[in-house]
């Protein structure tokens, strides 16, 4: 794996930080091997490199990490996975957003985690380690309600099903697990069936929150990614976007208000919170609260 210079990687995130609230932000790597076709963070705003699915990780990253956090004023929470996924492929052998974990640990900051895959069960002992002083939060984003299309616009991620399956390992561990909605991708997942399936499996394997967003970002190289690769499984595709959206940065689905009420009326029929609101103050105090249950009782396998 390549590595690149950094003089920080723990940076300050402020309070309307992504949808997901913040103190801080660390991106350890750069680039994913997730390969998915939407993916905004192939735009030239955040790839410098221009092989985003290269994935390389910043040099001597542990020690900036132990630095950055040493010089932090005040703990707080850190959102990682918000660019590229801490848990990509190089990550089972370099193990740096574990030794990270164990950093964020030491120093009783919390954790807020973005990823695509299912290898982060590796950690839940250390988010139940956080989750004894600070907030510690793990949200999968999942698009797909069925593995099939799953694997054509995300292909080298974990499935739908193994998404699901680490929600639940994880809620049943006492860990406030997620689910992300996002993108809802324009001719390809804005389906009433595929939102509803979503909310249902969230719910059914102990999501505590669902997010959606209906619309998919689209901006210079990252378009023209998108239209080569979904062109492979949906053709035609491509002319609909160029027709509907021509250049525009924020593409909605023309189904957007529908969905959205769709996806209201499925999170209240199932008992799962949809205000993000709600959800960041439930991950602020939701810490602590399985620290006095002895550790067999919380199986990590």
């Amino acid at each position: 794996m390549e590595f690149i210079d950094a003089k920080t990687i723990v940076t300050n995130g402020g309070p309307n930080n992504y949808y997901l609230k913040s103190e801080y932000v660390m991106n350890i790597y750069r680039g994913c091997n997730h390969g998915c076709i939407y993916c905004y963070a192939r735009s030239n705003y955040y790839e410098k490199t221009g092989d985003f699915d290269c994935v390389r990780a910043k040099k001597d990253a542990l020690r900036i990490v132990r630095d950055d956090l040493l010089k932090k004023r005040k703990t707080g929470v850190i959102l990682t996975g918000g660019v590229s996924d801490p848990y990509n492929f190089e990550e089972k052998e370099h193990k740096l957003t574990r030794n990270a974990l164990e950093l964020i640990n030491a120093f009783r900051f919390g954790i807020s985690i973005i990823t695509k895959s299912d290898f982060l069960k590796r950690d839940t002992d250390i988010l139940l380690d956080i989750k004894k002083h600070s907030p510690a939060s793990v949200n999968f984003s999942i698009t797909c309600s069925d593995d099939e299309t799953c694997r054509k616009v995300e292909p080298f991620a974990s499935t739908t099903t193994q998404r699901f399956e680490a929600i639940e390992h994880l809620s049943k561990n006492g860990i406030i697990t997620g689910v992300l909605i996002d993108p809802v991708i324009p001719h390809i997942t804005d389906t009433i069936v595929n939102i509803q399936e979503l909310v249902k499996k969230a719910k059914v394997h102990g999501a505590e929150y669902v997010y959606i967003s209906t619309l998919i970002t689209m901006a210079d190289v990252q378009r023209d990614y998108f239209y080569q690769e979904a062109e492979k499984h949906y053709p035609g595709i491509s002319e609909k976007y160029r027709e509907r959206f021509k250049n525009n940065y924020r593409c909605y689905s023309p189904y957007s208000k529908k969905l959205w009420n769709i996806f209201v009326e499925t999170c209240e029929k199932q008992g799962i919170n949809y205000d993000m609101r709600v959800a960041n103050q439930m991950i602020r105090r939701g810490y602590g609260i399985f620290s006095t249950l002895k550790q067999q009782e919380l199986p990590l396998e």
